[in-house]
């Protein structure tokens, strides 16, 4: 193929600080007791690029982060995954991006979220010579990284135009108002979102519904259902995965950003769709019992099925 790497994708660089407890917080200086927390590296399209690089792709990021603690806990845990991090710069300027998370034992979190370094990355960083050395872009956090937002229907278009294949996962958009996503989705291969996304999205009320529509836009959607498992829509056909079954859950974080590493390195690989389904769904599984998004990702290294 002549390409180094398997997958680039622009990493929103942070850390996240992971709290349990069953508790809510609370103003007037009114302390409360949280069971326990995880330092973590964090950031969807972070956590992505790690799972796939422990399924033994070849993953590079593109970013920065703050020449501060963060920022070097950052790109050391990176370095030694085995990620290329030779294109995620260090800026004096900016702080390293953090996100505070308190999960619930219901699954459930609340998160506030210091930018900072997560959208560092401009349109002019994105040089064509990046599509030389991939086959596959991801993009991931797309309503946190602002900068490129309006930078991304024409990148995609570049990809088909060279033969790299493309996936999108936006996860939630602040706003609520899903604006441009479905002005992307006929430049996008496969398309990543979990239920209430997909919803919006669509602008449907039924998960079902939405993702037949959103499947006559672009050519697979895999939608994330949580406890009901996960369902691809590839034109009029559908393929399921049931959730496999959880007996402790420390934090979500990070669960479907895992599943993306896990289908589409086997869609990398030529796999069929239920295969793709079910590495993708180990791979959410997996990351469910052990707090933040990154230790306890599924390690392996699935075998070629036949793809060149």
């Amino acid at each position: 193929m002549g390409k180094r790497l398997d997958v680039l994708t622009v990493a929103d660089l942070c850390v996240d600080l992971v709290c349990t407890g069953d508790v809510v917080p609370r103003f007037g200086q009114q302390e409360q007791l949280i069971d326990g927390y995880v330092l973590e590296v964090g950031g969807s399209a972070t956590i992505f690029a790690t799972q796939f690089a422990k399924l033994g792709g070849k993953v590079g990021i593109i970013g920065a982060v703050g020449d501060d603690p963060f920022g070097r806990f950052v790109s050391s845990k990176l370095r030694t995954i085995g990620i290329d991090i030779g294109r995620v710069r260090v800026d004096p300027i900016i702080q390293t991006g953090l996100s505070v998370a308190l999960a619930k034992d219901d699954g459930d979190r609340a998160i506030l979220t210091l930018l900072g370094s997560i959208d560092a990355t401009k349109p002019h960083d994105l040089t064509d010579d990046l599509l030389a050395d991939c086959r596959h872009w991801h993009i991931g956090g797309y309503f946190l990284l602002e900068s490129l937002r309006p930078f991304w229907f024409g990148f995609l278009k570049r990809c088909r135009a060279v033969g790299v294949t493309t996936s999108l996962d936006t996860n939630w958009d602040p706003s609520n108002t899903w604006l441009e996503v479905r002005d992307l989705l006929p430049w996008v291969d496969v398309f990543l979102p979990n239920e209430r996304e997909a919803i919006g999205i669509a602008g449907v009320p039924d998960v079902d519904d939405a993702g037949r529509k959103l499947s006559a836009e672009t050519p697979i959607v895999v939608i994330k259902r949580g406890g009901d498992g996960a369902t691809a829509f590839i034109g009029q056909g559908t393929h399921h995965a049931p959730a496999i079954p959880v007996e402790r859950i420390e934090d979500t974080v990070g669960a479907g950003d895992n599943f993306d590493a896990g289908f589409l390195r086997a869609w990398l690989l030529g796999w069929d769709m239920p295969d793709c389904l079910a590495l993708g769904s180990r791979c959410g599984h997996a990351s469910l019992g052990v707090g933040g998004g990154i230790e306890g990702q599924l390690r392996e290294d699935p075998p070629r099925k036949g793809f060149e």
